[in-house]
């Protein structure tokens, strides 16, 4: 059977006082009774989904960020751990992606391969105790995994990742260990020592053999979440676990909040034996503020006092927004120590680190600052470096509503380089379309998450703005009617809308935003009276009706492909990034111009407005939808500009 990594960490040696030096008093006659032990109190803090936001600075719009990221997050890790006689800190995976300083360091030819990856050194310079993979983790290959975590000083755990399956569960041949025993000499109230063993185990979601399937395929199995914890927690307590935390790359399932993928840390959270769950993945942030937590009706979440299914269970938002915190009261009984009883906590950075002094602040972050300062400044230096020019405004402001010149710069580039990629295979007689999405297109990741380029110089930076993950090119032979699912499929981001109507909500918020995808050299409208899956309007290509036999290439992305190929015939091409694809195109062309078409739009709907939200810029791109009659409303609650659209 599989053991778990045993981690012996720090020890705190406690001496008994005796009180003073006078004489002591007679030991009672007889047997000899032990006195109940005092409760021991552990904080758990843990962040997720940091996606490479370490140093407090978005790379790609050039400019610091207050409130997020690790160097501000350490503020809080300090602070939590000088209040608190035990602790311990975790991470539940989505760490090496995300930022330039992630990519610089995953990519084949990063400037320092030599040096441990920035997000290591981090972890290792704030102290980590363990960490989880997440579905990021795997974005570059499992070489570029392996070296990474080759230089941690703490253990990383996933107990669902399988290189070769065995008979059952315990069996599985696992990439890194499934978990991890941390003993830890813990202090009770009473200031006696004591030897707890905490179990940390991790769970990787397994739809990462989609996502990263380019890398994965044919190499690891993913067994599903729920069904190895069931398993491995009981061997946990079996091999001296007191204390059973999960790592759960998945979030809850919170009414309004579905998403496509499996959200079972709930279920994990209900499972027997186990004592604090850390969910993570969906970005959202658990226990919410007093105003969301009334709105959760669901019986299995006290959102008040921070637990599932009676499980303390923290969610930590994203980037390094919020510091999860769990604490737990340990009582001693008849099978040793046990979890008698905890709450959690989700602390915003933006609120609590903005009340302490920036002095304070300058200083809890000091050590990140010095162990990642050379990789700081090498990402600056390539972002900065200068690529083209683009004579038009490069925005995803209203990219979900209208057809925009960055949608076009993305998808063109993509065409090309397939097109040049296809030359003299029959292939290239076939008409060909790619798709592409605004990633950058606020949602959970804020009213900064916007892609804002004035007209002017076009540097790496901007490149990584407008495509910020690692996904390769990827080319299908597919027909006109796949096509058109596609499309039908991405406009269920979309609510159905009444004729006459004003100030309907426009956006469904359990649509993943992530799953809509344009076309920019398609014209179509969308008609949302209709119900979803029967809302496109005369596609053409070129002017002309796709007809729904029409033999074409689609153009994706290695993310859409997933492990499983897709619809269509997969056109085998040599492995080239987007990123890469895009710094070519804007490098080899004339400075970008306005683009032409007649591109895609909503269909006019007679009497109808929509409630639609933007980011903190939007206002100066109101020509994008100048057809849809804007009207400012002002800011909401979550920092976003609301505006009133027009049909």
């Amino acid at each position: 059977m599989k053991k778990a990594l045993r981690c012996e960490g720090p020890r705190i040696v406690c001496a008994a006082s005796d009180g003073g030096g006078g004489p002591q008093p007679e030991p009672p006659s007889g047997p000899l009774q032990m006195a109940p032990a005092c409760q021991i109190d552990l904080r758990v803090l843990a962040t997720s989904d940091l996606h490479g936001q370490l140093m407090s600075y978005d790379y790609f719009a050039n400019r610091p960020l207050f409130g997020t990221g690790l160097a501000q997050t350490a503020a809080l890790i300090a602070e939590a751990r000088a209040g608190a006689a035990n602790s311990i800190l975790l991470d539940n995976g989505d760490f090496l992606q995300g930022t330039a300083l992630t990519e610089m360091a995953s990519h084949p030819r990063g400037r320092h391969r030599n040096r441990p990856h920035p997000a290591i050194t981090a972890f290792n310079a704030l102290g980590y105790d363990a960490v989880g993979l997440g579905n990021h983790e795997f974005d570059y290959g499992l070489e570029r995994l392996t070296q990474a975590l080759a230089d941690a000083r703490f253990p990383a755990v996933s107990a669902t990742v399988v290189l070769r399956p065995g008979a059952g569960t315990p069996a599985d041949r696992t990439l890194v260990p499934p978990w991890v025993l941390l003993t830890r000499h813990l202090r009770d109230r009473c200031g006696a020592g004591h030897d707890i063993g905490i179990g940390v185990l991790g769970l990787t979601p397994p739809e990462t053999l989609d996502w990263a399937g380019d890398w994965l395929s044919g190499r690891v199995w993913v067994r599903p979440m729920l069904a190895a914890a069931r398993d491995w927690v009981p061997k946990m307590r079996a091999e001296g676990a007191d204390v059973v935390i999960c790592l759960v790359h998945s979030g809850l399932a919170l009414p309004g909040q579905g998403t496509k993928t499996g959200e079972v840390a709930a279920e994990i959270a209900a499972l027997d034996g186990v004592d604090a769950v850390i969910a993570g993945h969906t970005h959202q942030v658990f226990p919410p503020g007093p105003a969301a937590a009334l709105r959760i009706a669901d019986p299995r979440i006290d959102a008040q006092a921070g637990r599932v299914c009676g499980t303390p269970t923290v969610q930590p938002g994203h980037s390094g927004s919020h510091l999860g915190m769990i604490d737990l009261e340990l009582t001693h009984g008849p099978h040793g120590w046990r979890v008698a009883g905890g709450i959690g906590r989700a602390i915003s950075a933006s609120e609590v680190v903005a009340g302490l002094s920036a002095p304070a602040i300058r200083r809890h972050a000091a050590p990140l600052r010095a162990a990642i300062g050379d990789d700081h400044r090498a990402a600056l230096a390539w972002t900065r470096r200068r690529l083209g020019q683009t004579a038009v405004p490069l925005t995803t402001h209203f990219a979900h509503v209208a057809d925009t010149a960055a949608m076009r710069l993305v998808a063109a580039a993509k065409e090309a380089t397939v097109r040049r990629l296809l030359s003299g295979r029959p292939e290239a007689a076939l008409p060909l379309v790619a798709t592409v999405t605004p990633f950058r297109c606020g949602g959970r990741g804020g009213p900064l998450n916007y892609t804002d380029i004035r007209p002017g110089p076009l540097s790496v930076r901007h490149v990584h703005d407008l495509y910020p993950f690692p996904n390769s090119l990827r080319a299908v032979l597919t027909t006109g009617a796949d096509l058109l699912a596609r499309l039908e499929h991405s406009a269920r981001l979309f609510r159905t809308l009444r004729a006459g109507r004003a100030d309907q909500p426009l956006i469904d918020p359990t649509f993943p935003p992530f799953e809509f995808e344009l076309a920019p050299a398609l014209s179509f409208r969308i008609d949302l009276s209709r119900s979803p899956g029967s809302r496109i309007r005369d596609l053409c290509l070129a002017g002309e009706p796709v007809p729904r036999a029409m033999p074409l290439v689609l153009v994706t992305n290695s993310y859409r492909m997933g492990g499983h190929g897709g619809p269509g015939t997969e056109i085998r091409l040599p492995r080239t990034l987007c990123t890469e694809a895009l710094a070519a195109f804007v490098a080899a062309g004339p400075p970008l111009e306005p683009a032409k078409g007649a591109g895609w739009s909503l269909a006019p709907l007679a009497g109808a407005s929509v409630l639609f939200d933007s980011g903190t810029g939007a206002a100066a791109h109101l020509s994008d939808v100048a057809h849809l009659r804007p009207e400012p409303l002002g800011l909401t609650e979550q920092g976003f500009r609301r505006f009133r659209l027009h049909l």
